[in-house]
C-alpha cells in the first residue's frame, strides 16, 4: 500500500517510519523544499528526530502530485493548517476514492468544527477517520508498542488495511469523542505542567487529572460524543500520557509559564506546535456560547489570556477550588 502523509513534525516522521516498517511504501510530504531536502540528504529529521535514521526508500518532497497515485492519505498537519491544507489537495484533483485519515489533535479554528468537520466538507465522497490515543512521538518511531483508536462512521476504515509496525489499532465510530479527547487532552496537560512548575506534588496533580477527566466527559456528553470514549485510549489514556510525560509540549509549556508567565513569549520561540494554547481559547468561546460549564478550561484562560490570576494563586485556581 502506498501511503501519502503531509506533516514531517515529529508525529509525521515517527508514522512514516511505522509505516514504512509495516511494509508500505512512504512519501513524506514537508513544509518546504528545505526541510525535504534534508530529509533526502541525510536521511533524519535534524529538528524532531537527530539520530533516529529514516531509510532511503522513505521520500521527502514538498509536492503535493504524489497525493494524485496514493492508497491512503495521512493529514498529520497543525490543526491550525488543515483548511489550507485542505485547499492544496482539492487543487491536485484528489481521487474520490482515496480515504482521509486524521491525526490533527485540535481545533483548525475559532469556530467548533473539528478536523473530521473540514474533511467532510472538503471531501464529502471520500471515506475519512480519525486516529488518536495515547502516543509520543519518539517511541513510535523507535519501535515501542503503542495502541491507538481508529473512528470512523459506520467503522467504513475497519477493512482499508492501514496497519504500523508497533501500534495495534482500536476501531471505533464516535469519531467526535475520539477527536474530543485528543483535542482536550492537551488543555489540560497545561495545567498539570503548572501543577509541576508549582511543584504541588503527586497528590495535587491526580486530583487534577481526575477533575479534568470528570469535566471531559461533562463536555464531550455536551457535544455529541458517547461517555464510554473518555475512558478508553483516546480519553483517560492520552490524558494521562500527556499530562505527566517530560516530553509533552503542552505539559512542559504549562511548567514554563511558572518561570515565564508570558505564554505568548514562550510560543513565539518554541519550533513545537502547542495545540493546547489555541484550544483553550477556542474552547473557552464555544463552551461559554453554549453555556456548558467547564471550571477548568476557564482558569486556564484567565491564566493564558487575561492574566489575572497572580503565580501564587494558580496553584489554589487549579486544585482546591476544582478539585
Amino acid at each position: 500500500m502506498n501511503i501519502s502523509i503531509i506533516g514531517a513534525g515529529a508525529w509525521g516522521t515517527a508514522v512514516a517510519l511505522s509505516s514504512f516498517r509495516a511494509g508500505h511504501g512512504v512519501t513524506l510530504i514537508t513544509k518546504s523544499d528545505v526541510d525535504a531536502d534534508e530529509i533526502n540528504m541525510h536521511h533524519e529529521n535534524l529538528t524532531f528526530f537527530p539520530g533516529v535514521q529514516i531509510p532511503e526508500a522513505i521520500k521527502a518532497t514538498h509536492r503535493y502530485d504524489s497525493i494524485d497515485s496514493c492508497d491512503i492519505l495521512y493529514l498529520i498537519c497543525p490543526s491550525a493548517a488543515i483548511d489550507d491544507v485542505c485547499h492544496h489537495i482539492k487543487s491536485e484533483r484528489f481521487p474520490t476514492a482515496t480515504p482521509i485519515i486524521s491525526f490533527c489533535k485540535g481545533l483548525p479554528g475559532t469556530t467548533w468544527e473539528l478536523p473530521s468537520m473540514y474533511i467532510k466538507r472538503h471531501f464529502p465522497q471520500n471515506i475519512f477517520g480519525v486516529l488518536s490515543g495515547p502516543s509520543y512521538a519518539r517511541e513510535v518511531a523507535l519501535n515501542c508498542p503503542t495502541k491507538l483508536v481508529l473512528a470512523s462512521e459506520n467503522n467504513c476504515c475497519k477493512d482499508l488495511g492501514i496497519s504500523f509496525s508497533n501500534m495495534s489499532i482500536i476501531h471505533d465510530t464516535d469519531v467526535i469523542g475520539v477527536e474530543l479527547g485528543g483535542c482536550l487532552k492537551n488543555i489540560y496537560a497545561i495545567g498539570a505542567g503548572i501543577c509541576d512548575g508549582l511543584k504541588l506534588g503527586d497528590n495535587a496533580k491526580c486530583s487534577y487529572i481526575i477533575s479534568c477527566l470528570q469535566e471531559m466527559v461533562s463536555i464531550g456528553i455536551s457535544l455529541g460524543a458517547q461517555e464510554r470514549t473518555f475512558f478508553g485510549a483516546s480519553g483517560l489514556g492520552d490524558l494521562l500520557l500527556t499530562c505527566s510525560g517530560s516530553w509533552s509540549r503542552n505539559r512542559t509549556f504549562g511548567e514554563t509559564i511558572t518561570q515565564n508567565p508570558n505564554p505568548q513569549e514562550i510560543i513565539n520561540k518554541s519550533v513545537f506546535a502547542v495545540e493546547g494554547y489555541r484550544s483553550t481559547k477556542t474552547f473557552y468561546n464555544i463552551l461559554k456560547e453554549k453555556r456548558i460549564t467547564a471550571p477548568i478550561i476557564n482558569v486556564l484562560y484567565r491564566i493564558l489570556y487575561e492574566g489575572t490570576i497572580p503565580l501564587e494563586q494558580m496553584g489554589t485556581m487549579l486544585f482546591s477550588n476544582i478539585c
